[in-house]
C-alpha cells in the first residue's frame, strides 16, 4: 500500500473517536433522508395500490330503494364508467369484553363482479350466503371474533338476529375502527331480508370514465344522473362527491413533515463535516508543509483528504441506510397501516431508491469537505511549517474583541470569565455553524411539543360540544320528562338533557341541494354544549328561528355567512333560517345547531327528544363505561328503544388517535436534530482543544490547576448551549405557530387552538446544559490529561 493511503487509514484510526462522530453525524443525515424517500415510496406505492384495486366510486346518489336494473341502466349514460346499488344497515354488536359496538353491515349486489368500491377477500369465503356475513379484517380484532363465530347482530327495532362470520375482507376506503367508533361487515341481499329489511338498495356509487378529480365536471354528470331518477318517479334524497380518498390529508401531512424534517437534518449534518475537516487539517498544517516540501501537488493533497470524507461517507451508509429502511418498515407496519387502514403486499425498496440515497450518503461528506480542504491545502509551505497550532484570531483587535474589551472596563470580568467568552467567540464561523445545528434543534423540538399541546388544546375545544359522560340515543322521539325520570333513576346520574338529532339539506338559490348537514338541537341554556363562537353569538342569545353552523359548512357552502338567510329542508318540510353564529368544528363534519323548541316545532315534536345526555358524579373512562351499561339496560327494560350509546371518553380517545402518527413522526424528527446538534457541539468542542493545545499547556505552566482548565472547556460548551437555547426559543415561538396551523389545516380544514409549550422550554434549557456538559467531558478530559511537557512540544 503507498504511504499516503497509509496515512488515510493512520488518520482514521488514530482519531477513531472524531472518525465515529463524523459518521454518525453523516449517517443521521443518511437515516433521516432514507426515512422520509422509504416511507414515502412505500406508503404512497401501497395505499395507491390498495385503492386502485378498491376502484373507489367518485360520487354516491341517495335515493329511494331500488332493483340492480336500474344501476345497470344508470352504468349506460355517458360519463358513466360504472353503478352499482349498496344498502347500509346500521347494527349493534357486544365484543368479547361485552362492550357495545357498531357494526356496519353493507349489502352487495354480486361478490364476485364488484366494479365500485371493492372489497379484497383475505380468508374464508370470497361470498356470504344466507345469514352469513363477511368481515373487515381489523373487526375480528376490534370485536374479538374468530372466523367461524356466530355474531348477534341488534337492529334499530330491537331485534336481534344470528349472522355467521364465514370471511374477511379488506375495504382500504375504512379507517381504523379505533378512529372511526365503527367496524364493517358485507351481507347479501337475502341476508338483508332475513333481518326484516326491503331486499332493495337504497345508495347509488357511480365510477365516472373521465375526470375523478374534478368535482365539478363530477357534479355534472350526478346531475344528469339525478334527473334521470326523478324523471323515473323516484325522488333523490341527497349526494357525496368524492374527489380524493379519505387519507388523503394524512399522507400529505407525512409526506411533507418528513420531506422538510429529513432536507434541514441533512443539510445540518453537512456543517458537522465541514467542522470534522477543518479539525483534521487543523491538526495536520505541519504534515501540509513537509507534504509540500518533499514535492507533493495540491492535488494529491486535497486527494487525500477527499479520500478520507469519503471513507466517513461509506460509514454512514453503512450505519444510516439499513436503519432507515428497519424504520420505515415498522413506521409502515405499526403505525400508518393500522390507523389508515393500508394493507401493504410488499415491504420492498427499489433498487433505485436505495442507489440514490447511497448516492447522498457519499455526496454529502464530499460536498461539505470540499471547502474546508480546498482553504486549508491552500496554505503555503513556509506558513504551515511555522503553523504553532493557536489560532491567529486570538491576537486581533476585531469589533467582538474591542467588545469585551469594553465591557471588560465596564464590569469586572474573572479571568477565567473573560478567557471562556474569548474562546467561545475566537472562530465565528465555526460558532454559527455550531449554534445553527443547536438552534435549530432547539427551535423545532420545542414547536413540535407545542404542536401536540395544540392537539390536547384542540381537542379540549372538540369536547366543549361534549360535556356530559354518557349519551344514549334512541330510535324515535320520547317525552322529555319520561327520558329524564329515567335517567335520574339510576344511581350516580347527577344531571340530564335531553336534545335532538336529525339531518337537512339545503336549498340552494340555484335550485341544486347540498350534501346531507347533520343537525344538533339543543335547549339554548345548555351546558353540556358550550363552544366558543368564531363569530355572532351561541344559542342562549340567538332569538328563534336561528341557526348556529361550524366552520365545515361553510366550507362546503362558501356563499353564507354571518346574518345569511338559509332554505333547509328537514324532515320533508322546507324552512327559513338566519345564521346567527359560526362556531368551530369538532371533526364530525359539516353541522347545524338549533334550538331544541324550533327543531321542535319544525319536525312536529314538540317536548320531545331522541338522544339523552347524561352526567354522571365520576367522569373517568371505566366508570363512564360502566354507566353506559346501566344506562342501556334501564331504558331498555322501560322500553325505550336505544339504538347508540357512547362516551366522552372513547370520543376524546378517537379525536386524539387522528394525530398520533403525525406526532410520533414529529417527535422522530425532532430527536433526529437533537442528536445532530449535541454530535456538533462535541465536533465544535474537540476541535476548539485540537487547537488550543499549546495555549493550554501555557496556561498549566503559569499555575492552572486540572480543576480551572477543565472548568474553562466545560463553561464553553455551556455558553454556546445557552446561545442556542436563547436564540432557538425565541425562534420556536412563531415555528411552532405555523405548524400547528399547518397541520390542522392539513387534517381537519382549521388551524389548531395554539398553545406554546412554556414547560417545555424551560425543561430543555437543563437537558440542553447536559448535553453541553456531556459533550464537553470528553474534551475537557483530554486537556487535562496531558502533560505540560507534552503540551509545549505538540505539533
Amino acid at each position: 500500500m503507498r504511504t499516503r493511503w497509509r496515512k488515510v487509514l493512520s488518520d482514521l484510526w488514530k482519531n477513531r473517536a472524531r472518525t465515529l462522530v463524523v459518521a454518525l453525524a453523516v449517517a443521521m443525515g443518511v437515516y433521516a433522508v432514507g426515512v422520509v424517500l422509504n416511507t414515502r415510496e412505500l406508503l404512497l406505492r401501497e395505499y395507491a395500490g390498495g385503492m386502485d384495486r378498491a376502484r373507489m366510486a367518485a360520487a354516491v346518489v341517495y335515493t329511494m330503494p331500488f332493483d340492480e336494473k336500474l344501476a345497470e341502466r344508470i352504468a349506460e349514460l355517458p360519463g358513466i364508467e360504472s353503478a352499482e346499488g349498496r344498502q347500509p344497515l346500521d347494527t349493534w354488536v357486544y365484543d368479547s369484553n361485552g362492550e357495545r359496538r357498531n357494526l356496519l353491515l353493507t349489502a352487495i349486489p354480486d361478490f364476485g363482479a364488484m366494479q365500485v368500491d371493492a372489497i379484497l377477500p383475505l380468508a374464508g369465503q370470497a361470498a356470504p350466503g344466507k345469514r352469513e356475513v363477511i368481515l373487515e379484517w381489523q373487526a375480528f380484532e376490534y370485536l374479538g371474533l374468530e372466523m367461524g363465530d356466530s355474531v348477534i347482530v341488534e337492529l334499530e327495532d330491537g331485534t336481534e338476529k344470528e349472522l355467521t362470520v364465514v370471511g374477511s375482507a379488506h375495504d382500504p376506503q375504512q379507517m381504523s375502527p379505533d378512529v372511526t367508533g365503527r367496524t364493517t361487515g358485507y351481507i347479501t341481499l337475502e341476508t338483508l331480508g332475513t333481518l326484516g329489511i326491503d331486499e332493495s338498495y337504497t345508495e347509488l356509487h357511480l365510477r365516472v370514465s373521465e375526470g375523478a378529480d374534478d368535482k365539478a365536471h363530477i357534479n355534472a354528470i350526478v346531475d344528469e344522473v339525478e334527473d334521470h331518477l326523478e324523471r323515473t318517479g323516484r325522488p333523490v334524497l341527497g349526494r357525496q362527491t368524492i374527489t380524493e380518498p379519505y387519507a388523503t390529508p394524512f399522507i400529505n401531512s407525512i409526506v411533507f413533515i418528513l420531506s422538510t424534517f429529513g432536507l434541514i437534518i441533512l443539510l445540518l449534518s453537512g456543517f458537522l463535516v465541514i467542522n470534522a475537516i477543518s479539525a483534521l487539517i487543523a491538526q495536520q498544517v505541519p504534515q501540509i508543509g513537509i507534504m509540500k516540501l518533499i514535492g507533493a501537488r495540491r492535488g494529491q493533497i486535497m486527494g487525500l483528504y477527499m479520500v478520507t470524507v469519503l471513507v466517513y461517507g461509506l460509514l454512514a451508509i453503512a450505519l444510516g441506510l439499513p436503519a432507515a429502511v428497519l424504520t420505515a418498515q415498522a413506521l409502515m407496519s405499526r403505525f400508518i397501516e393500522p390507523l389508515l387502514n393500508v394493507m401493504s403486499v410488499s415491504y420492498s425498496i427499489p433498487v433505485g431508491l436505495i442507489a440514490l440515497e447511497v448516492a447522498i450518503g457519499l455526496f454529502l461528506p464530499f460536498l461539505a469537505g470540499l471547502v474546508p480542504v480546498l482553504k486549508g491545502t491552500r496554505i503555503t509551505t513556509q506558513q504551515a511549517l511555522n503553523d504553532v497550532g493557536v489560532a491567529s484570531s486570538a491576537q486581533s483587535q476585531g469589533p467582538v474583541e474591542r467588545l469585551l474589551a469594553a465591557l471588560q472596563r465596564v464590569v469586572s470580568l474573572s479571568r477565567s470569565a473573560l478567557l471562556v467568552i474569548r474562546n467561545t467567540l475566537r472562530h465565528k464561523g465555526r460558532l454559527a455553524q455550531t449554534l445553527l445545528v443547536l438552534i435549530f434543534g432547539t427551535a423545532l423540538l420545542i414547536a413540535v411539543i407545542s404542536v401536540w399541546s395544540s392537539v390536547n388544546a384542540t381537542v379540549d375545544s372538540f369536547m366543549r360540544y361534549h360535556r356530559y359522560d354518557v349519551s344514549l340515543e334512541l330510535e324515535r322521539p320520547y317525552r322529555l320528562t319520561r327520558i329524564e325520570q329515567a335517567a335520574l333513576a339510576v344511581p350516580g346520574v347527577v344531571d340530564v338533557e335531553g336534545w335532538s338529532r336529525g339531518s337537512a339539506v339545503r336549498q340552494r338559490p340555484d335550485g341544486s341541494e347540498s350534501n346531507g348537514l347533520a343537525v344538533y338541537a339543543v335547549p339554548p341554556e345548555t351546558h353540556l354544549m358550550t363552544p366558543e363562537p368564531l363569530a355572532g353569538v351561541w344559542l342562549d342569545e340567538a332569538g328563534p328561528g336561528t341557526i348556529i353552523v361550524n366552520s365545515d359548512v361553510l366550507d362546503d357552502e362558501p356563499d353564507i355567512e354571518l346574518g345569511s338567510t338559509v332554505e333547509l329542508e328537514i324532515g320533508g318540510r322546507e324552512t327559513t333560517w338566519r345564521v346567527a353564529g359560526i362556531v368551530p368544528t369538532e371533526s364530525m363534519g359539516p353541522a347545524i345547531y338549533m334550538n331544541l323548541d324550533d327543531y321542535a316545532h319544525t319536525t312536529r315534536t314538540p317536548n320531545q327528544a331522541n338522544r339523552v345526555q347524561v352526567v354522571t358524579s365520576q367522569h373517568d373512562g371505566p366508570s363512564q363505561q360502566i354507566m353506559e351499561k346501566t344506562l342501556f339496560k334501564q331504558f331498555q327494560d322501560l322500553g325505550f328503544q336505544v339504538t347508540d350509546s357512547h362516551t366522552t371518553e372513547v370520543i376524546r380517545e378517537e379525536n386524539e388517535l387522528m394525530f398520533v402518527i403525525i406526532v410520533a413522526i414529529l417527535v422522530l424528527m425532532a430527536l433526529l436534530l437533537a442528536a445532530v446538534g449535541g454530535l456538533g457541539l462535541t465536533t465544535t468542542m474537540s476541535i476548539n482543544i485540537l487547537e488550543r493545545v499549546r495555549e493550554i499547556g501555557v496556561l498549566r505552566a503559569v499555575g492552572a490547576s486540572n480543576v480551572a482548565v477543565r472548568w474553562i472547556v466545560l463553561a464553553e460548551g455551556m455558553v454556546i448551549g445557552l446561545l442556542s437555547w436563547i436564540v432557538g426559543t425565541l425562534l420556536s415561538y412563531p415555528i411552532s405557530i405555523l405548524m400547528s396551523r399547518q397541520l390542522g389545516l392539513a387534517l381537519i380544514n382549521i388551524p389548531l387552538n395554539f398553545h406554546y409549550s412554556l414547560l417545555t422550554a424551560a425543561l430543555w434549557f437543563f437537558v440542553l446544559q447536559a448535553v453541553a456538559i456531556v459533550a464537553s467531558l470528553g474534551p475537557a478530559r483530554g486537556a487535562v490529561r496531558l502533560t505540560v511537557r507534552e503540551v509545549l512540544a505538540y505539533e
